[in-house]
């Protein structure tokens, strides 16, 4: 099949050293066919302070013109970014997402609501001492996922389950108490020919996404991309073989890559 990796990062994110070669050299080693970078954007800090909502694609532009013809017959590189948070302004990100050469855009939330003060879901989590502060930050991403599926400066929401990752595993929490919200978020990205991404968070996450894969495949969703949000070349496609077998399990016939803004649909 024609594997793909379509959320990962390099040194022109914050959080990761890696360059684009040694992604690429990664991804061709697990197999993979084609890659799409897919840099952060963020709008928020960790703490919640406004980051810039003008975009600066001089490096991410650089470091993919350089290599996109770097291995051919082996590996196609597409060019995308990870917007977070682009609730706040959705008018400056639609601006900044007018670029030729863009095949791609993962729309995710990495913060709280600025009414919940900002703050980075990765702080505020680990930080929950008691399962009712847990229920809350679940009840906030939520409402923010209903905002961000209304906009248009996204293909697929990022990493749905991604509060999950670090509200304390004691609390026994998941989205089921919000089911039927999560379902109209998910068929409205449906109804707009948006989807969603399988994010396999470097390997950690597969077996979490089988509810919500299966929510969305019985809705009627279709579009469906897979990323390991590698932030360095040892977690690139990271177990995407137990990905896809829960892919095809759950009744998928494709993964999806795109082409400015559009997905094709590559047969499983």
């Amino acid at each position: 099949m024609y594997l793909s990796d379509y959320h990962f990062h390099t040194h022109c994110s914050s959080d990761s050293t890696a360059t684009l070669s040694q992604q690429a050299k990664a991804a061709i080693s697990a197999g993979v066919r084609e890659i799409c970078v897919t840099d952060h954007w963020n709008l928020l800090d960790q703490q919640g302070k406004r980051l810039d909502t003008v975009y600066d694609w001089k490096r991410p532009l650089e470091q993919w013109r350089r290599l996109r013809h770097r291995w051919p017959g082996q590996l196609e590189v597409r060019l995308g970014v990870e917007v977070g948070n682009g609730v706040l302004n959705p008018a400056a990100v639609d601006a900044g997402l007018e670029l030729p050469e863009l095949d791609f855009v993962i729309g995710s939330l990495h913060s709280q609501s600025a009414a919940a003060g900002g703050r980075g879901i990765f702080t505020v989590a680990h930080a929950c001492t008691r399962r009712e502060e847990g229920a809350a930050v679940l009840e906030d991403y939520v409402g923010m996922l209903e905002e961000l599926v209304q906009g248009a400066g996204y293909d697929v929401l990022g990493h749905i389950i991604y509060p999950l990752r670090y509200l304390p595993p004691e609390f026994e929490l998941d989205l089921r108490p919000w089911w039927d919200r999560l379902a109209e978020v998910l068929r409205s990205a449906a109804a707009q020919g948006k989807g969603i991404e399988f994010n396999t968070t470097a390997g950690t996450t597969v077996e979490q996404w089988r509810d919500v894969l299966t929510l969305y495949r019985d809705l009627g969703g279709e579009v469906l991309t897979l990323g390991s949000d590698a932030h360095r070349p040892a977690h690139m496609a990271a177990a995407f073989p137990q990905a896809l077998e829960l892919i095809r399990a759950v009744g998928f016939r494709y993964l999806c890559v795109y082409r400015r803004r559009t997905p094709l649909f590559c047969k499983l």
